[in-house]
């Protein structure tokens, strides 16, 4: 385009007694009869109010609704109020433009669609396209004149060109910062990446073709800053064992100050300046899958745990449309899910403690009504449910002072109504094969979380006791053979694994599940499946008197691992 081409100085005025074609475009009409100078140049239809459309333009409606569409589009730009400086520039840029090599002048503030300036090139093609434009074109040719004008002027040299990403430049526009997470650096887009592509999936065990991790979670994260600092420190730390870097800096950056946002939130909201616990409390629990993906061995997790219950408590408590219900129901399972698999790690002979009340097992019972399957518990929920019944039977006998005592008949009574509803229970109809399996390995390490519960791990030689311990650890060991280390079901499969190799003594088993978990690390780079396999291998050195999943406890005590198999 010639630069000697003197730009428009007068506003475009809109034509109300010109003909409708002019109209209907947005353009000025010379009002010539019958057809006007604008429809003769463009090779339009000239339709006067006292016209009556033709025929013929039904059938190009298409073609005129994509160029009315783009008529907008130009005039919305050409009528756009630009403020005395604006104009000043745009016409000093093309006036008196600096010479090459000259020093840059410093970049201008970006600028709202709503201020933005226009080159003046800019206005002449976009002219020039107008009139190229022609309704009785095809839409693929009416493409072809689109491509055809993306002509941009030659760039000024006092505009550099962008160097960093995230910056854009057309033409001679000014460039300025695009960026998804504004206020974060470019290393926090690349781990929200991370995020979507390998950390959620690694999160959820697949059991549903809906993550909940991408779906429920990411939306709530662009709607506060502390739950997307909480995500972005999941997948840093997630991204930083994968790649056996422990003394990642950006992984610690982030998680110091995911900690201080974390605990800033708490403070506000036990002084009453935020009353919605929901952020909150779903970021409790992303904060406990942190330290599962770092390998936390120093108990983090438990403290996340306790925060989770508290604040979990107080939104349910909320009425039912303040949170969505499948929002709601994957809190209860995330919450439910991590809470079960994680009271194997108390040691019931001296603590009480259980993190799954009777109102939050209540809550996570409902779901049961509907066969919830979800992408932490699976199909086997109604088994998770019963740890604490199981947890709590094995604490009362096990605080008794003194030798170890014959059952009463209430303990003969809950043990035999607890293995009745293991025994009774199975897999949904409906699930995929893997979660099938998943779900039987579940049900025969209940079932030896069960039988070590009384009186701790002993066997008889051919006693019934030892029998019944046998042929879960078969049984479970046949079903993790028929599951590929690599399924994403294996996610979940933390809890189960530890508790059928706590109770194992042959050599060959050990090797079996050494390698399932070497394949499980490098497959999802979790740091928890790295920790379960350092505990279990402390766990095979000791006798098998004082193994057991009851003893894992112990096993953590003595060598310093306190995790959790969520």
């Amino acid at each position: 385009m010639p630069l000697n081409k003197r730009p428009r100085t007068q506003p475009i005025v809109r034509v109300r007694t010109g003909c409708l074609t002019c109209r209907r475009r947005k353009k000025k009409c010379d009002e010539s009869r019958p057809t006007c100078g604008g429809c003769v140049r463009n090779k339009l239809g000239c339709e006067w109010p006292s016209n009556v459309p033709s025929a013929g333009r039904t059938a190009t409606r298409s073609n005129d609704e994509r160029r009315d569409v783009i008529a907008d589009l130009v005039n919305q730009i050409l009528n756009e109020p630009n403020d005395n400086n604006n104009t000043t520039d745009v016409q000093e840029q093309h006036d008196s433009p600096e010479p090459v090599g000259s020093p840059s002048r410093p970049s201008r503030p970006s600028q709202s669609p709503a201020t933005s300036t226009v080159s003046t090139t800019q206005l002449s093609s976009i002219s020039d396209l107008d009139d190229d434009m022609n309704l009785e074109n095809s839409p693929q040719e009416v493409d072809n004149v689109l491509v055809h004008h993306q002509t941009f002027p030659a760039p000024v040299a006092s505009v550099p060109e962008p160097e960093a990403p995230g910056m854009m430049a057309i033409g001679n526009l000014m460039p300025r910062s695009l960026s998804m997470l504004p206020g974060h650096s470019n290393e926090s887009f690349h781990l929200l990446s991370h995020y979507l592509a390998t950390t959620a999936d690694c999160m959820a065990n697949g059991s549903t073709p809906i993550n909940p991790f991408l779906v429920q979670i990411v939306p709530l994260a662009f709607t506060s800053d502390l739950l997307l600092q909480l995500v972005l420190t999941q997948s840093a730390a997630h991204r930083a064992f994968r790649c056996r870097n422990d003394s990642d800096q950006i992984a610690q950056t982030h998680y110091t100050k995911a900690l201080q946002l974390f605990r800033k939130g708490v403070t506000e909201f036990i002084d009453g300046k935020e009353s919605n616990p929901l952020m909150l409390t779903v970021g409790a629990l992303v904060m406990c899958f942190t330290e599962t993906a770092k390998g936390d061995m120093n108990g983090t997790i438990f403290d996340h745990l306790s925060a989770a219950n508290s604040l979990l408590i107080r939104l349910l408590s909320q009425s039912d449309s303040a949170v969505p219900k499948d929002l709601k129901d994957f809190v209860i399972e995330y919450y439910t899910y991590t809470a079960a698999v994680s009271m194997i790690s108390i040691d019931a002979r001296v603590s009480p403690q259980l993190f799954l009340n009777l109102d939050l097992e209540q809550r996570a019972r409902q779901l049961l009504e509907s066969e919830y399957v979800g992408n932490l518990c699976g199909c086997w929920l109604e088994l998770l449910l019963l740890i604490p019944c199981i947890f709590d039977l094995g604490r009362q006998w096990m605080m008794i002072d003194g030798e170890p005592a014959m059952p009463s008949a209430d303990d003969i009574a809950m043990f035999g109504s607890l293995q009745s509803q293991i025994l009774r229970w199975s897999p949904f109809s409906f699930v995929t094969p893997e979660v099938y399996l998943a779900g039987r390995i579940f049900q025969q390490a209940m079932l030896l979380y069960l039988y070590t519960s009384l009186g701790g791990f002993r066997r008889s030689e051919n006693g019934m006791h030892k029998g019944l311990v046998d042929t879960a650890i078969a049984e479970a060991m046949s079903y993790l053979n028929q599951l590929s280390a690599t399924a994403r079901i294996n996610s979940g499969l933390c809890w189960p694994i530890a508790v059928v190799g706590s109770c194992l003594s042959d050599s060959e088993q050990q090797a079996c599940l050494r390698t399932r978990l070497d394949v499980m690390v490098n497959t999802f780079g979790l740091g928890n499946m790295q920790r379960t396999l350092l505990l279990l291998e402390h766990m095979w050195q000791m006798p098998i008197d004082e193994a057991g999943p009851w003893n894992i406890c112990r096993a953590m005590q003595q060598n310093q691992i306190w995790i959790s198999f969520a």
